[in-house]
Protein backbone atom coordinates (compact mmCIF):
# COMPACT_ATOMS: atom_id res chain seq x y z
CA UNK A 1 0.00 0.00 0.00
CA UNK A 2 1.55 3.56 -0.52
CA UNK A 3 0.19 6.64 1.67
CA UNK A 4 -1.11 9.69 0.12
CA UNK A 5 -2.89 12.42 1.58
CA UNK A 6 -6.82 13.07 0.36
CA UNK A 7 -8.96 15.91 0.40
CA UNK A 8 -12.66 14.03 2.29
CA UNK A 9 -15.36 16.30 1.86
CA UNK A 10 -16.82 17.32 5.55
CA UNK A 11 -20.17 16.07 4.92
CA UNK A 12 -20.21 13.34 3.06
CA UNK A 13 -19.30 9.29 3.79
CA UNK A 14 -16.23 8.67 1.57
CA UNK A 15 -15.92 11.33 -1.00
CA UNK A 16 -12.71 13.86 -1.87
CA UNK A 17 -11.64 16.40 -4.01
CA UNK A 18 -11.48 15.24 -7.32
CA UNK A 19 -8.12 15.69 -9.22
CA UNK A 20 -10.44 17.93 -11.64
CA UNK A 21 -13.48 18.30 -14.02
CA UNK A 22 -11.93 15.17 -16.10
CA UNK A 23 -11.33 13.07 -12.97
CA UNK A 24 -14.86 13.62 -11.05
CA UNK A 25 -17.67 11.43 -10.32
CA UNK A 26 -20.24 12.75 -12.95
CA UNK A 27 -22.72 10.99 -10.93
CA UNK A 28 -21.66 13.53 -7.37
CA UNK A 29 -22.97 17.25 -7.70
CA UNK A 30 -20.11 17.83 -6.73
CA UNK A 31 -17.93 16.03 -8.92
CA UNK A 32 -16.39 14.15 -5.67
CA UNK A 33 -14.87 10.90 -6.00
CA UNK A 34 -15.57 7.60 -3.85
CA UNK A 35 -13.04 5.86 -2.05
CA UNK A 36 -12.88 3.10 -4.13
CA UNK A 37 -11.88 5.53 -7.33
CA UNK A 38 -8.98 7.60 -5.28
CA UNK A 39 -7.04 7.39 -8.55
CA UNK A 40 -8.85 9.69 -9.62
CA UNK A 41 -9.25 12.74 -6.42
CA UNK A 42 -6.57 15.44 -5.82
CA UNK A 43 -3.44 13.57 -3.80
CA UNK A 44 -0.26 13.73 -2.63
CA UNK A 45 1.88 11.59 -2.95
CA UNK A 46 5.44 11.80 -1.82
CA UNK A 47 8.26 10.08 -4.38
CA UNK A 48 9.54 7.11 -2.67
CA UNK A 49 6.38 6.31 -1.43
CA UNK A 50 7.58 7.94 2.30
CA UNK A 51 4.49 9.17 4.22
CA UNK A 52 3.48 12.39 3.91
CA UNK A 53 2.64 15.34 6.23
CA UNK A 54 0.83 17.73 7.99
CA UNK A 55 4.08 19.76 6.12
CA UNK A 56 3.32 18.90 2.75
CA UNK A 57 0.21 19.99 3.05
CA UNK A 58 1.12 23.44 4.08
CA UNK A 59 3.41 23.58 1.38
CA UNK A 60 0.22 23.17 -0.79
CA UNK A 61 -1.38 25.80 0.43
CA UNK A 62 1.44 28.18 0.04
CA UNK A 63 1.98 27.03 -3.28
CA UNK A 64 -1.89 28.07 -3.63
CA UNK A 65 -1.68 31.07 -1.93
CA UNK A 66 1.43 32.50 -4.30
CA UNK A 67 -1.15 31.11 -7.43
CA UNK A 68 -4.02 33.23 -6.14
CA UNK A 69 -1.76 36.15 -5.67
CA UNK A 70 -0.41 36.26 -8.86
CA UNK A 71 -3.92 35.42 -10.40
CA UNK A 72 -5.24 38.27 -8.84
CA UNK A 73 -2.12 40.95 -9.22
CA UNK A 74 -2.27 39.37 -12.94
CA UNK A 75 -6.56 39.38 -13.56
CA UNK A 76 -8.01 41.52 -11.10
CA UNK A 77 -10.10 40.39 -8.17
CA UNK A 78 -12.51 38.87 -10.16
CA UNK A 79 -9.82 36.11 -11.09
CA UNK A 80 -11.10 32.53 -11.88
CA UNK A 81 -9.07 30.41 -9.08
CA UNK A 82 -9.89 26.58 -9.09
CA UNK A 83 -6.51 25.95 -7.46
CA UNK A 84 -7.17 27.77 -3.89
CA UNK A 85 -6.64 25.24 -0.94
CA UNK A 86 -7.55 27.95 1.74
CA UNK A 87 -11.39 27.67 -0.35
CA UNK A 88 -10.96 23.93 -0.11
CA UNK A 89 -10.72 23.39 3.56
CA UNK A 90 -13.93 24.99 3.83
CA UNK A 91 -15.24 21.85 2.66
CA UNK A 92 -12.63 19.19 2.75
CA UNK A 93 -10.34 18.06 5.77
CA UNK A 94 -6.52 16.44 4.45
CA UNK A 95 -6.83 13.21 5.57
CA UNK A 96 -4.01 10.45 5.29
CA UNK A 97 -5.17 7.27 2.86
CA UNK A 98 -3.42 4.21 1.23
CA UNK A 99 -3.54 3.32 -2.37
CA UNK A 100 -3.03 -0.36 -3.61
CA UNK A 101 -0.44 -0.61 -6.41
CA UNK A 102 -3.32 -0.56 -9.13
CA UNK A 103 -4.60 3.09 -8.45
CA UNK A 104 -0.94 4.23 -7.69
CA UNK A 105 -0.35 3.23 -11.23
CA UNK A 106 -3.43 4.55 -12.52
CA UNK A 107 -2.96 8.00 -10.94
CA UNK A 108 -0.31 8.83 -12.74
CA UNK A 109 -1.69 9.12 -15.76
CA UNK A 110 -2.93 12.80 -14.33
CA UNK A 111 0.32 13.81 -14.16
Amino acid sequence: MIPAIAFKNKNKIDRYLSNGLDAGDWSDEDLDVAHESLENAFLIVRDGHSMPTDEDVEALLGESKAYKKFMIDKFGDDALISFDVERWFEHYEPVFVKLTEEQYTALKKWN
